[in-house]
């Protein structure tokens, strides 16, 4: 925002003496008139959040740490440069740093500036010009103001202490990179310091997985906001009175997906960006890209071999540890250790189907719940038997009624006991899991989520938040730009903990063991 208008800096010094009299409401209009930009106040998607209200806590609040996920096309990087450029204006001798994951990464909000002061001196021919120069990585104000970017290297990254950093696409940038940016910034005079991170979520595992679950931990502020908080409003002309013709537009599935109002997303946005171009975009980029990269719906893995798992469907506090059941522990010990405890009940499910042999009303299925979970790396096999016999502890009583692991547990290890043994002699007794088809081990716990019949036969206890990730990422090989019907080898973490779960369900429930109803038999002829 450009501040050369006299009467708004007049405001501003009054504001920093007579507690901000520049008010979210007299900026917005500001905003709106000078630099034709309609800043999106509505929240729509349910735990999302207004950009607006990510602008205002970049200008007013100015916490230490905030982080925006934003997906692509929403102006995250348009508004950090509005905020800036806001902030650089008020403030006299104040330095910005942009870094992004790459050099051009890093130019999008710098070049936003740029359209910025730009837009206001087309729209008001009157206005002072702030900027002394614009080269092409750095810009001066007249004021002493300067923000320059950074290209993404070591050395970089480690100049001298300014009070604002801007991190652009964060997912993009390498940990170690960021927590040395990180040092640069620091209060300096009456300003303090703020870091403003900001990125799409497409990498599975990347370095927003971290920062996501640490800002909806409220370890500082998150904004979260997508493409329908930026969309225009749909209207009646395209859905019709009564919304007839919705269910021929490409956005219904995610439009009509509410929750506590029968409003349809689009009927609820009021931004610019036009629902032609969003319909563009789906009939453009995979369901998966769609979701992640435009919804903010989170990072979904090619090749998913999971497909049909849905957390709402499977996580239950339900699965809890039950003193009655026997509980069952499975472990897939390497330099990456996955284990689990999980119980089996026996449920009585109706038989309600013709073919079905009179006599039998119901039959008996099993329904597994996971309630415990560890991995670790690269601790060894004693440390790693404490840390099982610890969970055991904590979660069932020290209870392991069947233990399993991988036969390979009993060969020798570099140091001279086996595996197996070395639990053991901690009081953890492990048999060999049965071998058998991988192919086959990962279709029974498909089958075991999203049976053909009913509600799933495996709950997972919300605390085993490692599992749900890994049925979320567990992968399929690709070869030759094809999918294949075996999984990708390896892909640590997931498969530690996928390995041990498919594996001790195989030893839990051998083939035959299920109750497999009987169907009545007729003649071939019949048939052909």
């Amino acid at each position: 925002m450009h501040s050369s208008n006299s009467k708004v800096k007049v405001l501003w010094k009054k504001s920093k003496k007579e507690n901000q009299k520049i008010t979210r409401e007299s900026l917005h209009s500001w905003i709106s008139k000078k630099c034709g930009i309609q800043v999106s106040r509505t929240a729509v998607c349910e735990g999302h959040h207004a950009p607006w209200d990510f602008l205002c806590n970049i200008v007013f609040d100015r916490p230490a740490l905030s982080l925006a996920l934003g997906g692509r096309g929403t102006g995250k990087s348009f508004l950090t440069a509005l905020g800036t450029h806001l902030i650089n204006t008020w403030n006299p001798n104040h330095r910005v740093r942009i870094l992004g994951g790459s050099l051009s990464q890093s130019r999008q909000i710098y070049e936003a500036l740029q359209q910025i002061s730009r837009g206001i001196e087309i729209r008001d021919i009157f206005s002072e010009k702030v900027f002394d120069s614009l080269m092409t990585n750095r810009g001066s104000y007249k004021n002493g103001s300067e923000v320059m970017i950074l290209p993404a290297s070591n050395t970089s990254v480690r100049g001298p202490h300014i009070p604002t950093l801007l991190l652009d696409e964060v997912d993009e940038i390498k940990n170690e990179l960021r927590e040395s940016a990180m040092g640069m910034c620091m209060n300096i005079g009456n300003m303090s310091a703020s870091a403003v991170m900001t990125s799409t979520w497409h990498r599975v595992g990347g370095p927003m997985a971290e920062l996501v679950a640490r800002g909806e931990a409220n370890e500082f502020p998150f904004f979260r906001f997508c493409i329908f908080e930026v969309m225009e409003r749909c209207s009646e002309s395209r859905s019709g009175p009564n919304l007839e013709n919705c269910p021929a537009c490409p956005l219904v599935q995610w439009c009509h997906d509410v929750k506590h109002t029968k409003i349809p997303k689009a009927k609820r946005c009021n931004g610019h960006y036009s629902i032609d171009a969003v319909i563009q975009k789906v009939k453009s980029v995979s369901r998966r890209v769609f979701e992640a990269d435009y919804l903010c719906m989170g990072p979904k893995s090619d090749g998913r071999w999971f497909t049909e798992f849905q957390k709402e469907n499977v996580i239950s506090a339900k699965a809890e540890f039950n003193p009655i059941l026997p509980v069952h522990l499975t472990l897939d010990s390497g330099v990456v250790t996955g284990a689990l405890l999980f119980q089996i009940e026996w449920k009585n499910e109706p038989i309600n189907d013709p073919l079905i042999l009179s006599g039998r009303p119901s039959r008996q299925v099993p329904e597994v719940h996971i309630f415990g979970e560890l991995l670790t790396d690269g601790l060894g096999v004693e440390r790693n038997a404490i840390q099982v016999r610890e969970l055991m502890r904590t979660l069932c009583q020290g209870r392991s009624d069947h233990s399993w692991t991988d036969p390979a547990g009993s060969a020798r290890t570099a140091i001279g006991p086996t595996v197996i043994a070395e639990y053991e002699r901690l009081g953890i007794r492990l048999a060999a899991w049965p071998g058998g088809s991988v192919a086959d081990s990962l279709a029974k716990l498909e089958s075991l989520i999203n049976p053909a019949i009913g509600p799933p036969k495996l709950l997972i206890h919300p605390r085993c938040e490692k599992l749900i990730t890994a049925f979320e990422n567990y992968r399929r090989a690709r070869r030759g730009g094809q999918w294949q019907d075996y999984p990708e080898d390896p892909q640590h973490p997931h498969e530690d903990l996928i390995d041990a779960l498919r594996c001790g369900l195989r030893a839990a429930l051998p083939e035959g063991s299920n109750d497999l109803i009987p169907v009545s038999r007729i003649s071939a002829r019949k048939v052909f």
